[in-house]
């Protein structure tokens, strides 16, 4: 899946009349490194077994020309794979049928000021098992996506029906690209591309230029309910209430942002002592979620 990053040249045109951002870190969040890039370890848990061979496309793919080295541990025993606890200092991937509350993916960074300390990915069985979603588009669309965001990465687009950037850090209805209802989608978008390598090895993430210490930065404090202290809105994931967060959205905490349909798709708890929890959710697109679908 690697040569979609050799697309990117070609693709210069369109990125340039597309909505795409120049800059999709995920707010100022990063795992903590020195300049050299960063090693971090994989592990899995899947109920259902054919996730395996696209999850590790997607933790190839992302190990491949970028300054990440991904590791992969193997099965995890540690937990189940409907709570999938995460692992600190790591990255855990499950699958399980979560239900049918409308996301196809979450992705979940625990942070210490702007420093990931844990990640958690989960993939939602329950539309993996009908046969909309059971393609290895989608399939390869959002693991990789989801992934990506627990390494710090943002969308670069969030319309889901204009044509394709060729990453999977766009959303879209057509993850395989082409004409679908007589619309052409473009490429697919189911691996990374050469705009996700430079964001990665910029120099606010894992670049040669980047410097850190284990003890965390700007992302922590402020008041209670507030956008968070480095968390930078782009145009595509424009903040609720004009920066305001929203009240009472379950469990993953108070919405900041929102997709291309308007749905809160961004969350934020707050920890307290500079600790927080963000997650990230993939809507099925079309769906029209309420406060009890925003919950694991």
């Amino acid at each position: 899946m690697r040569n979609v990053r050799l697309l990117a040249a070609a693709a210069v045109t369109i990125l340039a009349t597309s909505p795409a951002t120049a800059n999709h870190q995920w707010g100022s969040y990063h795992w903590a490194n020195s300049g050299n890039g960063v090693t971090l370890t994989l592990r899995h848990i899947f109920k259902n077994s054919a996730w395996l061979d696209y999850y590790q496309e997607a933790r190839s793919d992302w190990d491949s020309g970028t300054p990440l080295t991904l590791n992969d541990g193997g099965a995890y025993s540690g937990t189940s794979s409907k709570k999938c606890s995460p692992i600190s200092g790591g990255v855990l991937v499950c699958s399980d049928t979560y239900g049918f509350r409308g996301w196809l993916g979450v992705a979940t960074i625990w942070a210490s000021g702007d420093h990931i300390t844990q990640a958690t990915t989960k993939l939602n069985d329950s539309y993996y098992n009908t046969a909309t979603y059971n393609t290895p588009g989608w399939r390869d669309l959002v693991v990789c996506q989801e992934i990506g965001h627990d390494f710090g990465l943002d969308h670069q687009d969030e319309q889901f029906d204009n044509y394709n950037l060729g990453t999977c850090m766009d959303y879209t209805n057509a993850p395989d690209g082409g004409n679908v209802s007589g619309f052409n989608y473009g490429p697919a978008n189911r691996s990374p591309n050469a705009h996700d390598d430079e964001m990665l090895n910029s120099n606010s993430m894992y670049g040669s230029g980047h410097t850190d210490s284990t003890g965390g930065g700007g992302g922590g404090g402020g008041r209670p309910g507030a956008v968070p202290d480095g968390f930078t809105f782009r145009e595509v994931g424009k903040s609720v209430g004009g920066g305001s967060a929203v009240t009472d959205t379950g469990q993953w905490g108070q919405a900041i942002s929102r997709d291309g349909q308007g749905r809160p798709d961004t969350f934020v708890l707050d920890l307290g002592a500079g600790n927080r929890k963000i997650t990230h959710v993939y809507w099925v697109p079309g769906f029209k979620p309420l406060p009890e679908h925003m919950h694991d």
